[in-house]
C-alpha cells in the first residue's frame, strides 16, 4: 500500500470514527431522559438554593418528562455538593445550582475545582445579598446599627452558610464597606443561620431575601440593608448599600448547570426546558412568592456573565485567604 493509500484509509478511519461518535451521541440525546435526574443542591433544605431548585423541579419536570431527585449535600459552604457535582459523570444525570459560592470557593482555593468545571446550561434567578439582624431596638437602621457597634466597640456576630460561601466573602466585604469588625459564624444552611439570629445566639445574618424574608414579615429580624441595584421587589422598604451611601452592589444568582463535557445535544434539551419553565405562569408567581426575580440568561450571555461576576468574587476571596 502506498503512503498515499494510507493517509486516504486513516482520513476514512477518522471520519468514521467521528461519525459513529456523533450517531452515539445523536442516540443519546434522543433518549435522554430515560431514568431519573438527580439534582444536587450543596446546602441544607430550607435555604435560599434549596427553595430555588424546589420552585423550578415541578416546571422542569414536566418539560423534560423525567422525575428530579433534589439531593442535600451540604458542608463546606458547597464545597461537599459542588466536589460531588463535577466528580459526576457528564451524562445529564447529575446536575446543580451554579451560584456565586463556586466563585468563591475557587478563590479561597479550598477546593479541587474552578468555574471551568462546569457546563453552565443556564441563569434563573437573580437577587441581592441583605444584612438583617435580631431584634433590637437600638438597631433600626443602618446608621443606629453603626452607631451602635462603633461606640460599644463590639464586633458584628454575622450568621451564613459554611466557609467559602458567597455569604460569608460578601459578609466579610460588606464590613469592609460599612467600617465594621464583622466576626463570621459559619452554618450549615441559610435556614440554620436564620433560627440562630432570631434566637439571640448570633447578631444577624449575611443571606438572600427568599431566606429571610418570612423572619422579616414575621418581626423576627430586621432588614437593614440590601446590595442590589435597586430595592429588592421583597424588601421594598429597605434601602440599597448605593442609597445609603455606600459604593458597593453586588447580586446572588441562581441557575442550573452540569459537570463540564455534557452532550450539547442534552444541554439544548435543557435549555428548552427552562424557557418553557420560565414561561410558566405557575413558575412565575412560586419565584415571586419567594422573594427572587426571574431574569435568565443562556449561551455567549450567560458566559460572559460568569466571566464577569466571577472576578471580583475571586479576587475578594483570594485576598482573604492571604
Amino acid at each position: 500500500m502506498t503512503d498515499g493509500e494510507i493517509d486516504n484509509m486513516k482520513s476514512l478511519l477518522s471520519a468514521f470514527g467521528a461519525a459513529t461518535i456523533l450517531a452515539s451521541s445523536m442516540a443519546m440525546a434522543a433518549d435522554y431522559p430515560s431514568k431519573n435526574i438527580e439534582f444536587i443542591v450543596p446546602w441544607s433544605a430550607g435555604g435560599g438554593a434549596d427553595t430555588a431548585v424546589r420552585a423550578m423541579q415541578p416546571s422542569l419536570e414536566k418539560a423534560l418528562g423525567a422525575t428530579i431527585v433534589v439531593r442535600n449535600l451540604s458542608g463546606g459552604g458547597g464545597a461537599v455538593g459542588f466536589s460531588r457535582a463535577v466528580a459526576s459523570k457528564p451524562d445529564g444525570y447529575t446536575m446543580t445550582v451554579p451560584t456565586n459560592a463556586v466563585f468563591t470557593l475557587e478563590g479561597l482555593g479550598n477546593v479541587a475545582f474552578t468555574k471551568d468545571d462546569f457546563d453552565y446550561i443556564a441563569r434563573v434567578l437573580v437577587e441581592p445579598y441583605v444584612l438583617a439582624v435580631r431584634k433590637n431596638d437600638a438597631w433600626q437602621n443602618l446608621d443606629s446599627l453603626s452607631s451602635d457597634l462603633k461606640a460599644s466597640g463590639k464586633p458584628l456576630r454575622i450568621g451564613a452558610s459554611g466557609v467559602g460561601s458567597s455569604s460569608h466573602i460578601v459578609a466579610l466585604m460588606l464590613g469592609e464597606a460599612l467600617g465594621l469588625n464583622v466576626e463570621f459564624i459559619p452554618f450549615d444552611g441559610g435556614s440554620a443561620a436564620v433560627s440562630s439570629a432570631m434566637g439571640g445566639h448570633i447578631d444577624g445574618v449575611v443571606l438572600n431575601p427568599s431566606e429571610v424574608i418570612s423572619a422579616v414579615n414575621g418581626g423576627r429580624l430586621t432588614a437593614i440593608v440590601t446590595t442590589g441595584e435597586e430595592r429588592s421587589g421583597a424588601l421594598p422598604d429597605t434601602p440599597t448599600m448605593e442609597e445609603s451611601g455606600h459604593d458597593f452592589e453586588l447580586s446572588q444568582w441562581r441557575g442550573i448547570a452540569a459537570p463540564k463535557g455534557l452532550d450539547p445535544a442534552i444541554e439544548q434539551q435543557w435549555v428548552e426546558a427552562i424557557k418553557k419553565m420560565v414561561d410558566d405562569p405557575q413558575f412565575r408567581k412560586t419565584a415571586q412568592s419567594i422573594g427572587t426575580d426571574v431574569s435568565p440568561l443562556y449561551g455567549d450571555e450567560l458566559d460572559q456573565f460568569v466571566e464577569r461576576t466571577s472576578k471580583p468574587l475571586i479576587e475578594e476571596a483570594r485576598a482573604i485567604r492571604q
